[in-house]
């Protein structure tokens, strides 16, 4: 069912060592193509990389897991092995709001692809764009919004019920990366 699908696909941070392949990439921006979008625009672009090197150097120019310690933190062993990036002209006038509303459904059908392939992907939005732009070879036009990265998933991901509304935020114990959501009856407002 879909909403097991829902409920395995996490946000991942570390990642063993396997390589994704081109193939993989390609379909999981298949499903990024066939993503609904504002009005039908279909404005954004990507751009993406499985090139180990290029995937180190990346690497270091992400923000991953703030809320997590240090010793949490994947090593450059761990590192993604997929870059994909999500860009759009800069001369596009959709709203932000629009925008994000389309980026965020595109990244969640290339996750959740990601899952069904077997690999883990973390959205990220806290990344050095000069240098993702400059890697990736955007073309000067363009102005990059989101990257996802991606790669086998080494860490494990639970999901657990949270005590309340302020029990939201997400903690590693024991090795496993917890993260609390909330209660279905905590999210309705008002029913008939």
């Amino acid at each position: 069912m879909i909403i097991e699908n829902i409920k395995h696909t996490r946000s991942h941070r570390r990642f063993t060592e396997k390589n994704i392949k081109e193939d993989e990439i390609l379909e999981m921006l298949e499903g990024a193509r066939f993503s609904a979008s504002t009005k039908n625009a279909q404005i954004l672009r990507y751009s993406y990389t499985i090139d180990d090197e290029k995937c180190q150097k990346l690497f270091s120019a992400v923000s991953l897991g703030g809320l997590l310690k240090n010793e949490d933190k994947a090593t450059l062993e761990e590192r993604p092995r997929g870059f994909i990036l999500i860009s759009v002209k800069k001369d596009v006038k959709t709203p932000e709001s629009k925008l994000y509303f389309d980026v965020g459904i595109a990244s969640q059908n290339i996750i959740l692809i990601a899952d069904e392939l077997g690999y883990g992907a973390c959205i990220v939005m806290s990344y050095n764009k000069k240098v993702f732009e400059e890697i990736l070879e955007l073309p000067e036009e363009y102005d990059s919004k989101v990257v996802i990265i991606l790669g086998e998933s080494k860490d494990v991901v639970k999901l657990i019920d949270s005590k309340d509304e302020r029990d939201t935020k997400y903690f590693v114990e024991n090795g496993v990366h917890y993260v609390p959501k909330l209660k279905l009856g905590d999210l309705i407002l008002g029913k008939k």
